[in-house]
């Protein structure tokens, strides 16, 4: 039984939760609506006279669960890191701690940042195939209104005729006036690639792209005011990549065995080529080891950096070799001890071919039949190789020598001329008279003059007679400096870590 007392506190008890609860819930009601008004009158409203649309990503419903619909990672990169990085912050839990409750979680899904913006398209182009009206481009279609068109630079092209495929002639005076504020296209080279990008229902060209070389790409847009022009700088991720094999045939073979490149065994016999002559001194059973820079564009593969450091085994002998930049800016490769590995001369002329012809007194010629003696190296090589200056030095003659063919005689220190005979052409621009360089290219493999098909003939004189080519012994260049000897001792010690590991690659 209660009392009367007793009945009186209950009552106002419980008449003030009924009061609160409704306040409550009126309360809810009041601020749910007011909600839905701020956000339509929102979408009706314009900030600074632009229209903001409605907005179609809802707050997510956790009545359903806290997971999210898993996100297809083909059209998430297609988009760029914005989704890539909500996808991760939620992943990992969201919000989380205190600050777990303070703001609200939106669906981060693909399809609903799809839906909000329903005119974005993401490409997916289709294979590229010769392009009917002109075969030198190859066409392929993104499937979002344009169309892409692809094409190697060829020799004797400009960049006027190249844009006059695709525009009047004066828009082409304002997209090479555009191009030239950030780069000449005079100096557009044989072999690099050529891009248009034009819209796919009026064939208007819109984009046009010219790959500078591995690292840049020249951007050339049309705008409300002509064209403009720009330089992007592509971001290489870079890798130290530890490549080895044996040679069982050739240096070719082994590094395509090794899933490389034949570019990565021309530049292996460039680190090497003042020790080891790559045309008739390697032999099976060689080894190699290199630790070599990989570039890549996403998970793509571009191209071979810097060769770190290298080993080679020639008939049981090891070579090893280190690069080193110095304070100058100097980049040279050095044995371990410090000692340079370049000399006055290179072993030889080409990178590789076989010799067909050594030199000797006695010697058959192939066409004449008369024993006679061939002062010289006969290295046959396909038509077209190139052909390397032995060492610096000055063009002597440069011209038809009878039997010889087109000739290049070169002119070095201490009494030494080198000589390149049957030569298919010349080095551009090459004149008597001018400065060459050790190992720059000079002239191409041919068959002119009197020969029996494609090789070249090498020849070594010395005070005006002819000698044996391996007789050469260039001074070998400087060491590295006292100054420096304790930072190249830390690089070749931190080279041969990577030589010797048994792991393939490392985030440089």
């Amino acid at each position: 039984m209660i009392k009367k007392y007793q009945r009186f506190r209950v009552l106002p008890v419980r008449a003030l939760c009924c009061v609160l609860l409704g306040s409550a819930l009126a309360v809810g009601v009041w601020m749910s609506l007011r909600d839905e008004t701020s956000v339509d009158t929102l979408a009706e409203e314009s900030v600074n006279g632009m229209e903001m649309p409605s907005p179609t990503v809802k707050p997510h419903d956790f009545s359903l669960g806290v997971e999210v619909p898993s996100l297809e990672e083909e059209r998430l990169a297609s988009l760029g890191s914005g989704l890539s990085w909500m996808r991760d912050f939620w992943e990992d839990g969201g919000l989380g701690g205190e600050n777990a409750d303070v703001a609200a979680r939106y669906d981060d899904s693909l399809d609903a940042f799809l839906s909000s913006r329903g005119d974005m398209c993401v490409p997916n182009y289709t294979e590229a195939v010769p392009w009917d009206q002109d075969p030198r481009y190859m066409v392929e279609d993104s499937g979002c209104g344009t169309q892409m068109f692809r094409s190697a630079i060829r020799s004797g092209d400009s960049a006027g005729a190249l844009f006059r495929r695709w525009l009047d002639n004066n828009e082409t005076d304002q997209a090479v006036r555009a191009a030239s504020s950030v780069y000449s296209m005079t100096k557009i080279m044989p072999g690099r690639l050529f891009s248009v990008e034009r819209d796919k229902e009026t064939e208007r060209a819109n984009r046009f792209f010219y790959d500078i070389d591995e690292e840049s790409r020249l951007v050339i847009e049309r705008s409300a005011d002509g064209f403009t022009a720009r330089v992007d700088v592509f971001e290489f991720d870079t890798k130290l990549v530890k490549v080895s094999g044996v040679i069982s045939s050739s240096l070719f073979e082994a590094m395509a065995d090794a899933g490389e490149s034949a570019n990565l065994a021309v530049r292996l016999a460039d680190v090497f080529s003042h020790q080891i002559n790559f045309v008739n001194e390697v032999q099976e059973g060689d080894t190699f080891e290199i630790v070599v820079e990989k570039k890549y564009l996403g998970d793509e593969f571009r191209r071979y950096g810097d060769i770190v450091a290298a080993r080679f085994v020639n008939d049981g002998e090891t070579f090893e070799a280190f690069r080193f930049q110095d304070k100058n800016g100097r980049v040279h490769y050095f044995a371990a001890d410090g000692s340079s590995l370049e000399t006055e001369f290179l072993k030889a002329p080409l990178n590789f071919t076989r010799v067909s012809s050594g030199y000797t007194m006695h010697r058959r010629h192939p066409i004449f039949g008369k024993v006679r003696p061939h002062q010289g190296v006969d290295y046959a090589a396909p038509r077209g190789t190139p052909v390397k200056a032995l060492g610096a030095g000055t063009v002597k003659f440069k011209g038809w020598k009878n039997g010889y063919g087109n000739t290049l005689v070169i002119r070095h220190g201490g009494g030494v001329e080198t000589q390149y005979a049957h030569l298919s052409r010349f080095a551009t621009s090459l004149k008597v008279g001018q400065k060459v360089d050790q190992g720059e290219v000079v002239a191409f493999v041919g068959a002119t003059g009197t020969a029996t098909g494609p090789h070249l003939d090498f020849r070594v004189m010395k005070n005006g007679k002819f000698v044996h080519p391996d007789s050469l012994s260039g001074a070998r260049s400087a060491p590295v400096s006292k100054a420096e000897r304790a930072r190249f001792k830390q690089t070749v010690a931190d080279a041969r870590s990577l030589l010797d590991s048994e792991a393939a690659v490392a985030e440089k």
